[in-house]
């Protein structure tokens, strides 16, 4: 899988975005220009996550059978960027974070920006998440997540056969991601991670069949596949 990720792109879209656009947290807060770990430091290194779903909007064929995914999205409650020396975890009081494709989505669409509470020169080579379904209190605005007798960590939306239909799951489980080591050592540096999913990946079959997203029976392999195929890539840059 070729990523789309270009240091040409990620400036575009902070510029556009002010930082800011999709920062679904707890208590609808806005963090960027503020950390969300648990150190306090005057000059810190940043950390900025992006999303993309390649694929979203495209129609994918296979005989009579067609898909078309119009909307990707899924809660992590927390997340880990670690390295040789050092493992940094999000705040316990940030307990949401969606990552959400949809069709307003053209690039990769900035989900967090935010301070690592570190001023140290260090290296990073790995990023973990852990997908829960969204809590009672969580305070999200996004009503997919929540269910009359349970919540939800997974949502996605399409067309199949001419026929809309939609997803909803509620998985939990853990990936680590390796990436190429990343060393932040300039000031105000920003250690950028780029999660990246395919959806031919998830929906297209070994033989090219499209797998029947309006089957129940295929959610777990459709979960499985999610999990499976999330791939990040990730570089240092100074914004500022």
């Amino acid at each position: 899988m070729a990523f789309l990720f270009s240091i040409t792109q990620i400036f575009d879209t902070m510029r556009n975005t002010s930082l800011t656009i999709l920062l679904f947290f707890s208590l609808i807060s806005v963090f960027a220009g503020c950390s969300i770990f648990n150190n306090d430091v005057e000059v810190e290194k940043r950390l900025s996550l992006y999303f993309e779903a390649e694929s979203l909007g495209d129609t994918l064929s296979f005989e009579q059978d067609s898909i078309v995914i119009t909307e990707l999205k899924f809660s992590v409650d927390r997340f880990i960027v670690s390295g040789d020396d050092i493992e940094i975890g999000s705040s316990p009081d940030v307990s949401t974070f969606l990552f959400i494709y949809d069709l307003n989505a053209t690039e990769e669409r900035l989900v967090l920006d935010a301070g690592l509470g570190i001023a140290d020169n260090l290296t990073f080579n790995s990023y973990s998440m852990f997908v829960e379904p969204v809590s009672d209190n969580a305070g999200i605005v996004d009503n997919d997540f929540y269910g009359e007798d349970t919540n939800y960590s997974m949502v996605i939306k399409g067309v199949y056969n001419a026929k809309n239909f939609e997803i909803k799951v509620s998985p939990t489980f853990d990936k680590e991601l390796m990436y190429t080591p990343v060393t932040l050592s300039d000031v105000n540096e920003t250690l950028v991670i780029g999660k990246l999913i395919d959806i031919r990946s998830i929906f297209i079959n070994a033989d090219d069949t499209i797998l029947d997203p309006t089957e129940s029976s295929n959610n777990a392999s459709i979960i499985q596949r999610v999990q499976n195929n999330l791939e990040v890539e990730a570089f240092a840059v100074n914004f500022y």
